[in-house]
């Protein structure tokens, strides 16, 4: 990551969980530090698993979804581009089949996930996807574009308020949610005292 394009990122659905995560990369992904791309799958998977765990009701979720249709419409991917290659992909789960090859049609650099074990790793490698845990992801986008990410975490928080949250709120938030090494590195360029 020598230059200053986006990355593009293919996050998993099981990395969406709790919304913490997915609201950092929306966000990196809107102050273009990041470049998300998505399927139709992806986005129902996500909806479906939300409101089956009770975490956000049909129609929440239902809004979430429309919202990333909407503003990131240029990162869909058109299912004709990699519905072929589902057949073609290493794994025993047809969801993580499809989102392998959809990862690879969409150009995706990184399928953030945080089931290793479930994604073809040689095989998304040879098509030049790494697989990482979003807290591997973030560090790593943290470590290239320190002060890009410093401000989206400064506008997320300014810009939130139900509940009012502070940049150091969200990094404690970030350790909860599963990326406790992205949150301390965060949190000390902030000069957060007390993170989880």
């Amino acid at each position: 990551m020598t230059d200053r394009r986006p990355e593009r990122v293919y996050v998993d659905a099981n990395e969406l969980f709790p919304f913490t995560i997915m609201d950092v990369v929306l966000a990196l992904a809107e102050d273009l530090v990041v470049d998300v791309v998505w399927s139709e799958e992806l986005l129902d998977e996500w909806q479906r698993v939300i409101v089956r765990d009770g975490r956000r009701t049909a129609e929440s979720a239902a809004s979430v979804a429309a919202s990333v249709r909407t503003f990131f419409a240029s990162g869909r991917i058109d299912p004709g581009s990699y519905r072929h290659l589902v057949n073609e992909t290493p794994g025993s789960d047809p969801n993580d089949r499809v989102h392998t090859a959809a990862a690879i049609a969409g150009g995706a650099s990184v399928l953030v996930t945080r089931n290793r074990s479930d994604f073809p790793i040689l095989h998304l490698s040879h098509h030049g996807v790494a697989v990482m845990s979003a807290d591997e992801f973030l560090s790593r986008i943290l470590r290239h574009r320190p002060a890009a990410v410093v401000e989206t975490i400064r506008r997320m928080a300014a810009e939130k308020r139900r509940p009012p949250l502070t940049p150091c709120d969200i990094a404690g938030r970030l350790a909860r949610a599963g990326a406790p090494t992205f949150a301390g590195r965060l949190g000390r360029r902030l000069g957060c005292d007390d993170l989880p």
